[in-house]
C-alpha cells in the first residue's frame, strides 16, 4: 500500500515572469527536480518526497488573465507516485471580477528518477 503524506503549502506568484512557486511549509533538504512537462517542474527532497512545484507561463496554461493569480483563494494538490508514473492533480481557485473560478490541471509523467511509491496531499 502506498504511503500517504499530507502537507500545508505556501506560494508566491511573480506577475512579471508569470510563474508560481508552491512549496510545503516544512523544512526539507532539496535533492533533485523533474520536469513533468514543459514549464512544470516538481522538486523532491532527499527522502524522495515532492516538496515544491513551479509552473512557468501560468496564465497561458490556464488561459486566463495574469492579474487573476494575484487573487488566489485556494490551492489543492494531489500527487500519486507509482514505480512507473508521477501523476499531478492541481486545483486552483482564483478571483476574477469578484467571481471564483476553479482552475484544474492534471499531468502524468514517467517516474524516471525512481521516487518511492506514495500519495501526497497538499493545500493552502
Amino acid at each position: 500500500m502506498n504511503q500517504v503524506k499530507k502537507f500545508d503549502l505556501k506560494y508566491s506568484y511573480d506577475i512579471d515572469v508569470d510563474s508560481i512557486h508552491i512549496k510545503i511549509t516544512e523544512d526539507y533538504k532539496y535533492s533533485e527536480s523533474l520536469e513533468l512537462e514543459d514549464g512544470i517542474i516538481l522538486d523532491f527532497s532527499t527522502e524522495g518526497v515532492p516538496v515544491c512545484l513551479e509552473i512557468l507561463d501560468l496564465s497561458e496554461l490556464f488561459s486566463i488573465n495574469k492579474e487573476c493569480f494575484e487573487n488566489i483563494e485556494d490551492i489543492n494538490i494531489s500527487i500519486d507516485i507509482t514505480n512507473s508514473t508521477i501523476s499531478l492533480n492541481l486545483l486552483m481557485v482564483v478571483l476574477n471580477e469578484n467571481k471564483k473560478i476553479n482552475q484544474p490541471f492534471t499531468t502524468i509523467a514517467k517516474n524516471m528518477i525512481n521516487i518511492p511509491e506514495m500519495n501526497v496531499i497538499c493545500s493552502c
